[in-house]
Formats: C-alpha cells, structure tokens, sequence
C-alpha cells in the first residue's frame, strides 16, 4: 500500500535537514542569542513540515498521499524551552499546508496540527518528572498514535481501510524513523552543549566563574570599539584589601572562598548587562555600559559598603573584607588611557587609606 521509494525520499530529506541544521548551530550559532536560535528553530521544522508535504508519499494505485509533517512537532516538543514554541511549530505547518491548495483535506491537516502541538504541550507538563529516556519514549509514541487515529478518524480514506490496510505498516515504519530523528537530534545537541560549555568555560574563571581577563580584553575592545554601542560607559577596578593577610592567616581555601563570596556579591549587586571579570589574583574589573559617572560611583560605593558590611564566615570564623575601588568613564580618555586611568584611581585608593572608591577625572584623581 505504501510506496517505499517515496517513504525513503520523504526520510531522507528530513534526516539531511536535521544534519545540516546540526552543522549550522555548531559552527555558526554557538555564540548566537537564545532568540535568534529558537526563530531559526521554529523556522527549521516549519520547513521541514512544508519539505514533507512538498514530497507527500503516495499509496498504490491511489491518489492519496501522506507525509511526516509531524515529525518536527515531534523534535520541538522533546528540545524546545517553551511550550509556546510547540504551538508555533505546528500551526505553522499547519498553515503551510494551505499553500498546496485550500481543501477540505487541507483544513483536516491544519486541525491535525494543532491537536499534536496541544498534545506535545501538554507532554511538556509531564517532562519534569521524567528521564529523558523516558521523554522520549512517551513522545515518541504519542505523537505517532495520536497522528495516525486523527488521520483515520478524519482522513479521506475510510477508518476500516485505514486501520486495517495502511496502519500496520505505516505506524511502525513512523516510530522508527521518529526514533532515529531524535536519536539524531539528541546526539547533536550534545555535541552543541559540549562544544558551547567548552567555549564558556575558556572564557570563565575557574574558581569565581566570572569572566576571566581574556574574556574581559574581548568586551572590552567591542565597547571601546563601538561595536557594542556608541553609549559611554565606566571601568572599574576593585582590589580586596589585605588579601595576602587573609591567605596568611586563614590558608589559601579560605582566601578562595572570601574570593568566592566577593565575586558573588558583585554579581548579585550589578545589573545582568554589567561586565564582571576576575583580573588577576584578588582583583576584579567591571565594565559597566549606559552608566554616568554619578550612577557609576553609586553603585560601586553601595557593593563597596555591603561587602564592608557582612564579614566572610567561614568555618564560623567572621574575616571582616572590604575593597577599593578605581573608576574611569570612556567619554573622558581614550580606549588606551581608559585602563591606565581607572588603575591608577585604584593605586590610589589604596594608597589613600584603602576602603574607598576614587573616580579619575581629565584633569585629576578625586574621590
């Protein structure tokens, strides 16, 4: 009943979108914004669907044909983040199935859509509890069974002919080739979240997990360049006094550990758009854009009181810290004096007494 042939072509042209769109997020989109891969995502398997419906599979002797355009409802339930983008996937297919003619066949598919879109939101609810294994087992499945009886409810081939005739060999040949796609799938994307978490983490600090001072140069240049923005922005150096007298006196896991907590206070203290890198030993750099010297200083001084405010505990021994501070704006010297500026504002405040921040001007170091 099934032409094998066209079944084959019709797998064949999803599993060489999956592997090209495999090769594009790896080599091209590891960086990219969580936007721009979840549109190209939903882009993806609308034109797979519309792929599939293109080269429809047709059964002996009969001009009915169908496809496996539910196939990429399928793959958006199992790896996207938001259940809305389930819904996209499939009314979009659903959708492009009017661009082969408005039928009464064509409304039935738009409809079929929509009910495996509803069921893959509703698989998603279920996923927490779930292994992923498991996950893909229940989805595999459930698509498959809900796409056949809805086709063989509301088809054009009548429901006995269907269920007795097309169903037995077509459901099975549909869950295998799910279950390759996602085995595809999930193989890829692994290699994606490995190759990205080894991107992240030559640009992370180990032991603070902020930008480490590679990381930091790159922003840096993009802002000073222009590439992030034309808005001025501040750099700020903060050191942590008396560090070494901490190492000294503690060991060098509790002097991690205060280098911990520090870095964490000034992640939790700063906004998500501020660059926060660890420069070297107990200093840090912050580049923080769209900000006037004024808020700037307020904000620095605020972290700067905070950490003064709560000692370190560590082993139930409270190691009072606290840091200085050095900023410089980029509307005020060049990209190159930027860095000289803000460093010698932090020499400084250290020299000056320590626990302080001090903001360099064009014409002098004040605070």
């Amino acid at each position: 009943m099934v032409n094998v042939k066209e079944f084959i072509m019709n797998a064949s042209l999803l599993i060489a979108i999956v592997s090209v769109s495999g090769l594009l997020y790896k080599q091209f989109l590891v960086n990219a914004s969580p936007r721009l891969k979840n549109t190209l995502l939903l882009a993806l398997a609308i034109f797979s669907g519309w792929i599939s419906m293109f080269f429809g599979i047709h059964l002996d002797n009969s001009e009915v044909i169908f496809d496996l355009r539910f196939v990429p409802v399928l793959v958006v339930a199992l790896f996207a983040k938001n259940a809305f983008f389930i819904f996209v996937a499939g009314f979009g297919i659903g959708l492009a199935r009017l661009t082969f003619g408005i039928s009464e066949a064509a409304i039935v598919g738009l409809y079929n859509m929509i009910v495996l879109s509803a069921a893959g939101m509703v698989l998603q609810l279920f996923f927490p509890r779930l292994t992923r294994m498991k996950r893909i087992l229940l989805s595999v499945f459930t698509v498959n069974f809900i796409n056949v009886l809805f086709v063989a409810f509301f088809g054009v081939i009548s429901f006995v002919d269907y269920l007795s005739l097309i169903m037995p060999i077509v459901l099975p040949m549909n869950i295998l080739l799910s279950f390759l796609i996602v085995w595809m799938i999930n193989d890829l994307y692994h290699e994606y979240v490995s190759k990205r978490n080894l991107i992240e983490s030559a640009r992370k600090d180990p032991l603070t997990k902020l930008y480490n001072r590679r990381a930091f140069m790159n922003y840096f240049q993009k802002f000073s360049s222009g590439e992030r923005g034309d808005e001025p922005f501040v750099l700020a150096f903060i050191d942590i006094d008396y560090f070494k007298q901490v190492n000294d006196t503690y060991g060098h896991i509790v002097g991690d550990h205060v280098l911990q907590t520090v870095s964490a206070r000034l992640l939790h203290n700063l906004r998500s758009i501020d660059i926060v890198a660890r420069y070297g030993g107990e200093e840090f750099v912050v580049i923080l854009p769209d900000c006037t010297k004024e808020n700037a200083i307020e904000a620095i001084e605020r972290i700067r009181e905070t950490v003064a405010a709560q000692p370190v505990c560590v082993n139930n021994i409270e190691i009072p810290i606290t840091f200085s501070a050095g900023l410089a704006a980029s509307n005020e010297f060049t990209a190159e004096q930027l860095l000289k500026r803000a460093d010698d504002a932090l020499y400084e405040a250290k020299q000056s007494g320590r626990n302080k921040v001090i903001y360099a001007t064009a014409e002098a170091i004040c605070s």
